[in-house]
């Protein structure tokens, strides 16, 4: 069987027991009149979203989205003033009608007794979505959706950073200086030193020496670097190194058996 308590009933077992309850934030009431551009009213929701943040009297607010109907073009909703919060906060708001996002708001909202109009919290629109100088706080890299993925991997300047120098990216994975003399070359491995000789590619070059068929001796224009990058054609022929020809520096030495003949034509191709 039920039973029913008197309406005191209650309040009494909460001051009994010490039960209370927080008190709830201050609001501030937005009220007011929305038109499209030919005047005519509007109609649909306004969805108002925020972060979390702290409040004024130390609530904590927590993220969430409302939808506040508009009908006939009037709008009526509270919030918890941003203006004033300890963290910095606002409001962003998506108007939505007929199912489709119509315009985007920042709201800034400030302690008030009598309700504000929109254009009392309403942030101008600088090209930013809507965000401004007047915003009150700093906003938090969390409420960039995307923003803190794209610090991770951000290179940021090191302690040995300095400019108009080229850039090497360190241990760290910070951007530093390259070390060195300013006429030195920068490595893949962002190692520095004096930088190397261009490299020439030699083609089809007719060797110094009389080709007689008992001469064995050969000069190049230049020392093959690395040796093994000469190839050397007699009549057309690949000849093999240690096998027809041996090379010291510029100078080949053919062994015999491969001895150039009478009417040999031999070519050597490198690189120096």
């Amino acid at each position: 069987m039920s039973r029913k308590f008197a309406p005191g009933f209650a309040l009494m077992l909460l001051m009994v027991f010490g039960w209370t309850a927080d008190a709830a934030p201050a609001l501030t009431t937005i009220q007011d009149t929305v038109y499209l551009a030919d005047g005519s009213l509007f109609n649909g929701t306004a969805y108002v979203q925020w972060k979390s943040f702290i409040a004024a009297d130390s609530s904590t607010i927590g993220s969430a989205e409302i939808a506040v109907p508009i009908r006939n073009g009037q709008i009526l909703v509270k919030l918890v003033p941003t203006t004033n919060a300890m963290n910095g906060a606002f409001y962003a708001v998506r108007y939505q009608s007929d199912g489709k996002n119509q315009f985007n708001e920042i709201w800034v909202v400030r302690p008030s007794t009598s309700p504000l109009k929109l254009k009392d919290i309403k942030l101008p629109d600088t090209g930013l979505g809507g965000l401004s100088g007047g915003l009150a706080g700093p906003i938090e890299i969390s409420d960039v959706e995307g923003l803190q993925e794209i610090l991770n991997v951000k290179v940021s300047k090191g302690p040995g950073y300095a400019p108009s120098r080229s850039a090497v990216v360190d241990a760290l994975g910070q951007l530093t200086a390259a070390s060195g003399a300013g006429s030195d070359c920068v490595r893949v491995d962002g190692t520095s030193g004096p930088c190397g000789s261009t490299i020439v590619f030699v083609d089809q070059e007719v060797p110094g020496g009389v080709i007689d068929g008992s001469n064995r001796t050969f000069t190049l224009g230049g020392a093959p670097a690395p040796a093994s990058s000469l190839h050397i054609y007699r009549n057309g022929i690949l000849q093999r190194v240690a096998v027809d020809f041996t090379l010291s520096g510029a100078t080949i030495t053919f062994l015999p058996g491969a001895l150039p003949q009478t009417g040999d034509i031999l070519l050597a191709s490198y690189r120096k």
